[in-house]
């Protein structure tokens, strides 16, 4: 059996609580994960586990906020950046999507898929960082328009059409595929442009 570590023992036990249950729960799934299996994996006892975390409901909670901070902190500045066109800026945030994504693979826990989960303040404070990200892409759109480099007559589907295409690619990309993520990058990048640009 492993020994056990102490409160204050490495790298921070709160975050390697939430990099470990990111990766079971992608793996196993939130609902055949325990709290037990938790702190196996680890190598601390459940006692300290709870020091950190109250239940599961909290660390499936702080694993989707984790994320999602992180991703419009990196996200968001580019898609606001002044000195740069819409449209640089929207293909940048393509890129930076793709890439955090593939990245954190094992923390796209969608909000969606785990609401049942999860407490009613929990849905709401991730559904608004949702927002924030969608308002960037938006308003970076609609800046494109004023500024003559992007056509659309209906900004709030571009900005859905954006943000599920890109979405999507987490559900087949593969990295033993035929692809890789500079060429998923590259493409989308490419199918993005198109789809923004004016006639």
């Amino acid at each position: 059996m492993a020994r056990k570590r102490s409160l204050d023992g490495g790298q921070d036990i709160a975050e390697q609580i939430l990099d470990r249950a990111a990766l079971l729960f992608y793996e196993r799934g939130y609902d055949a994960t325990s709290i037990r299996d938790l702190a196996e994996a680890i190598g601390i006892s459940s006692s300290t586990l709870y020091h950190h975390y109250s239940n599961k409901q909290e660390i499936l909670y702080a694993v989707v906020h984790r994320f999602m901070e992180v991703f419009n902190a990196e996200i968001i500045p580019t898609l606001r950046d002044p000195r740069r066109s819409p449209t640089a800026r929207l293909l940048d945030a393509v890129r930076l999507h793709l890439e955090i994504s593939d990245a954190r693979r094992a923390e796209l826990l969608r909000v969606n898929h785990i609401r049942a989960s999860l407490n009613e303040p929990q849905v709401r404070e991730l559904t608004r960082l949702q927002w924030a990200y969608q308002d960037a892409v938006k308003n970076a759109i609609k800046e494109g328009c004023a500024a003559g480099e992007i056509a659309t007559d209906d900004v709030d589907l571009c900005t859905m059409a954006v943000l599920d295409m890109l979405n999507g690619v987490r559900t087949w990309f593969r990295h033993s595929g035929s692809l890789s993520l500079n060429d998923v990058v590259a493409r989308y990048t490419a199918m993005v442009r198109k789809m923004l640009s004016t006639p």
